[in-house]
């Protein structure tokens, strides 16, 4: 690989590689030598940009929600802001769901990372640090739409909490599914619908 990158594509390339190392070898089977013979780039070059494995995961995971947030952000990007803001408001909480299901969310390397992220936070401070940031983010980006259409505060914040509940669980079903393109099709149609009958549930009619 040519010196001559600048250093935030170098970076990235180190970020992808770790993913892809994490998807054919598991986080343990992880190291700086696998990613270094994925990514064509010296172990010395990898220790100067990140100097540690363990700072290599944390930058992969990081890459994995910043992908969430920027797609969020633009997915609702594409709504009318004229719309009515009850419809907008479940507009917003189906892209909510769209982005968890997205195609590079499914991808094998991310599917890979995003598991042994979850297994490896409860050991980690800094992993687990960055799944309470993910779990509030997706908790308060569905409360906001939620409390738009559900009058109750605490009733608004419960359909938040049961629903961010049930993508994660969805998305960890089909993944570890043997036929997860199938399952992540329905498993966001179930959420979809989940959101829907919480809508109509607390007095808000069903969108014709």
């Amino acid at each position: 690989m040519s010196r001559t990158k600048p250093q935030s594509e170098r970076r990235e390339e180190l970020i992808g590689a770790t993913l892809k190392s994490i998807e054919l070898y598991g986080l343990s089977g992880t190291t700086i030598k696998t990613i270094s013979a994925i990514a064509d780039i010296s172990v010395g070059l990898i220790n100067h940009h990140f100097g540690t494995k363990q700072a290599l995961i944390e930058s992969a995971v990081r890459y994995l929600l910043e992908q969430l947030k920027q797609g969020l952000l633009s997915s609702i990007d594409s709504l009318d802001p004229d719309q009515d803001p009850k419809r907008q408001a479940r507009k917003r909480l189906d892209k909510i769901v769209e982005t968890n299901f997205t195609a590079f969310q499914q991808s094998s390397s991310a599917a890979s990372t995003w598991l042994c992220f979850w297994a490896e936070a409860a050991h980690s401070p800094e992993l687990s640090r960055l799944q309470q940031v993910n779990c509030r983010r997706l908790r308060s980006n569905l409360a906001f739409s939620f409390a738009q259409l559900i009058d109750d505060r605490a009733k608004a914040l419960d359909a938040a909490e049961t629903t961010a509940a049930m993508i994660d669980g969805f998305w960890l079903r089909s993944t570890l599914s043997p036929e997860p393109e199938q399952c992540f099709v329905a498993a966001e149609q179930y959420c979809k619908s989940y959101i829907e009958q919480l809508i109509v549930l607390h007095g808000v009619e069903q969108e014709k």
